[in-house]
């Protein structure tokens, strides 16, 4: 079997997480780095080992590539998805998919007509954490008939172009995205979303989010985000509560499962495993690598990027006219 050639456009922070992990994989070689600054591209060149320094996407596809990492900023993720997918280059996009529905449904159309394997990287839902989460409802032992989710972050300041929404597309499509899609992930389909929002410290976008979302499964669930929390305290957490029963994580470390009315909790503790383990991303790249290889279906697909932009545009109308939405009346398809 040859060996699946990568390109990685985009040599920033996440880029460097990937390249980690993909020049550990036999399956792997990692050919080339694109990015406008030619230094960085130097450098995360250097650490993928054999990989060419280059500036262009266009630049990858001359190299050869059979995939291409898309680790951009955010509103920069769907002209080159597209240009992959119209070439028939497999291509894993870092989330989100896009930052308006009508990109997200170009990229739709796009994977559903192109013979590469387009994959969303939502690396939470192989985060171990969640995986245990997703375990246990999955299973019938808990029913979740509601949860409490925070993800805040501590400051939109590193790096610089996170406090920017031209660039983010908004406060909600940074961290707080990833809860998002794991809140469809783990109960399904939203049925309606009310938010309210307040800009409270930054200067151009509203930076407090307090949601509530309705699912067709008939969970109700509770999230709070707010981009100026600090790191010194816990910002990730998801309750989840059942019939007498409670699933409590605390960041990507732990979780807490109590499975009656006095029977003790059970711990899960993550805490020793690497970051790039317990954080998902190990499992997402294996599993797009085996996609382009076996034929198999992709982890996140377009559809799954598709509907969270759904959800994030429906809670910023809520947010912005201080309405109900129903989620799917606003969020047609496209």
């Amino acid at each position: 079997m040859s060996l699946v050639k990568v390109g990685i456009l985009g040599a920033g922070g996440i880029a460097k997480v990937h390249t980690s992990i993909l020049k550990r994989d036999q399956r792997v070689e990692i050919i080339g780095v694109a990015d406008i600054v030619e230094d960085r591209a130097a450098a995360l060149a250097n650490e993928a080992g054999s990989a060419k320094a280059v500036q262009t996407l266009e630049d990858l596809f001359e190299l050869g590539v059979d995939a291409v990492y898309v680790t951009t900023p955010n509103t920069l993720h769907v002209e080159p998805v597209l240009k992959c997918l119209e070439n028939n280059v497999h291509v894993f996009s870092e989330k989100p998919m896009a930052t308006s529905l009508e990109g997200a449904g170009r990229i739709r159309k796009a994977a559903e007509m192109s013979k590469a394997v387009y994959n969303l990287g939502m690396n939470r839902r192989y985060a171990s954490v969640y995986k245990k989460v997703k375990e246990l409802i999955s299973s019938g032992e808990v029913t979740p008939y509601l949860a409490n989710i925070k993800m805040n972050r501590g400051e939109l300041l590193n790096p610089a172009w996170t406090a920017d929404p031209k660039v983010t597309g908004g406060f909600l499509y940074e961290t707080p995205f990833h809860l998002m899609d794991m809140c469809r992930y783990l109960f399904g389909e939203v049925q309606t979303v009310y938010c309210e929002g307040r800009q409270n410290i930054s200067e151009a976008e509203i930076d407090t989010f307090a949601i509530m979302m309705t699912f067709e499964s008939g969970t109700i669930a509770n999230f709070v985000t707010y981009a100026h929390a600090g790191w010194s305290f816990p910002f990730e957490s998801l309750e989840v509560y059942g019939k007498y029963c409670t699933i409590a994580t605390q960041e990507l470390e732990k979780v807490m499962y109590a499975p009656g009315l006095k029977q003790p909790a059970q711990i899960s503790d993550f805490y020793q495993l690497s970051i790039e383990e317990k954080w998902g991303y190990v499992e997402e790249d294996r599993l797009f690598i085996d996609a382009i290889i076996h034929g198999t279906k992709p982890p996140v697909t377009a559809e799954d990027g598709y509907r969270s932009i759904q959800l994030l545009e429906a809670i910023y109308e809520s947010a912005k006219t201080g309405k109900m939405i129903n989620f799917r009346q606003t969020a047609p398809s496209q």
